[in-house]
């Protein structure tokens, strides 16, 4: 079976050493992240951003990576502990966190739902802008040195 565009090869996530349980899983993931990925950026060009979370160095991480995203930059390109550099981190968090601010969960499961209502209320354009800053927050962390640079944005 050969790999395509929008599935990693069954080959290729065996020889990353996966049961059939995890495959299965990783293709399904991998197709939706996909979906999602095309839909949003209509064939435009992306950088999907790993940070130092381990799971990102997985076996099978990697092997859908490979699949669908070929040459793509691994974690170890991308600073370690780097919040100032991630959309996540910097803006997004905060926003979610202010949406459900003051509520009461009795549940984790209470609160996932509540953050995934949070997170579909949040504008289109409000995204876009905070992804396109991050050009100006990495040049600003290479004048500075990789020091802090908040002062310069």
């Amino acid at each position: 079976m050969k790999s395509s565009p929008h599935r990693p090869s069954i080959e290729l996530l065996f020889k990353r050493g996966l049961g059939s349980a995890e495959i299965t899983r990783r293709l399904q993931i991998s197709s939706s992240t996909v979906r999602i990925l095309r839909r949003h950026f209509a064939g435009g060009p992306f950088i999907l951003q790993q940070d130092w979370a381990p799971s990102h160095g997985s076996r099978s991480t990697l092997a859908v990576l490979e699949a669908h995203f070929p040459g793509f930059l691994d974690k170890n390109l991308w600073p370690a502990s780097s919040p100032d550099l991630n959309p996540m981190d910097f803006s997004v968090w905060g926003m979610l966190e202010g949406k459900i601010a003051g509520k009461v969960f009795a549940t984790v499961d209470d609160l996932k739902a509540a953050l995934e209502v949070a997170w579909a209320s949040i504008d289109d354009g409000y995204l876009r802008r905070t992804v396109n800053s991050v050009k100006k927050r990495l040049r600003a962390c290479v004048k500075a040195r990789g020091s802090n640079f908040e002062i310069l944005l």
